[in-house]
Parts: C-alpha cells; structure tokens; sequence
C-alpha cells in the first residue's frame, strides 16, 4: 500500500523577495474547498477570492473580476460552509508548477492568459525540480 502525502508550503513555494512584502491575508468566498496552490482572482464587489473563473465567452456573461489570476493560496481551505481567510502569495515569488492548481478544465491557452495575469505581478510558475 502507498503512502500519498499530500501538497506543502515547501512543495509550492520556491522564492520569495519579502513574506511581509509578498503574501497577503485575504477572504476566500463561501461555497467553496480550495486546496493549496490554487490559483485565485478577486470578485471586485466583495474583495473576495475565489478559483479563477474561465470566461465562457458568453453573449450575456457577466464578469466579477475573477477573470483575472492574482495570486495562489499558500494554504487550503475549506469555506463551503462560509467566508474564510487565508493566505496568499500575491507579487514577487516564485512557484512550482507541479503544486500549482489551475481551474479545472483550463486549456492551454486559458493557462497562458493565467500566467502572464501572474507574470505581471512578478510571481512566476517554474516546472518544478
């Protein structure tokens, strides 16, 4: 029987400049379970993150600012049941890409668009050592 261990901070994280500089404390919105590494974006109404949201290109589709990626959670959390706050890494960092959770259902180029959202924020996806 194999022993899965699952994702660290030490996994993800691979630099840093500053953790008072890069990280940030946020609220993760409700209804959600993310796990470490999950890439966010922010619902401009509520100050909120959440997973970013994949456009659907939809005539009528309304966008709340989770479009665009953010930062990555440095921690999971669970807020089915309501708001939670969490940790962040926002600007400045470097993370593996082995540890990095992409919205399910991503294409390669919804990928791109979510790290070059990062890339200008100088937190970069590495392939992971």
């Amino acid at each position: 029987m194999a022993i899965v261990e699952n994702k660290n901070l030490g996994d993800l994280l691979k630099y840093e400049a500053d953790k008072n500089y890069c990280r940030e404390v946020v609220t993760v919105a409700a209804g959600q379970n993310l796990k470490l590494g999950t890439i966010v974006g922010i619902k401009t109404a509520t100050d909120e993150v959440k997973s970013v949201y994949l456009p659907t290109g939809a005539q009528n589709e309304v966008l709340d600012g989770s479009e665009t990626a953010v930062g990555v959670l440095l921690e999971d959390v669970d807020a089915t049941d309501g708001v939670k706050k969490s940790l962040m890494i926002a600007r400045d960092a470097i993370v593996a890409s082995g540890a990095v959770v992409f919205p399910n259902g991503a294409t390669a180029n919804q990928k791109k668009k979510i790290k070059k959202d990062l890339e200008a924020r100088g937190l970069v996806i590495r392939q992971s050592a």
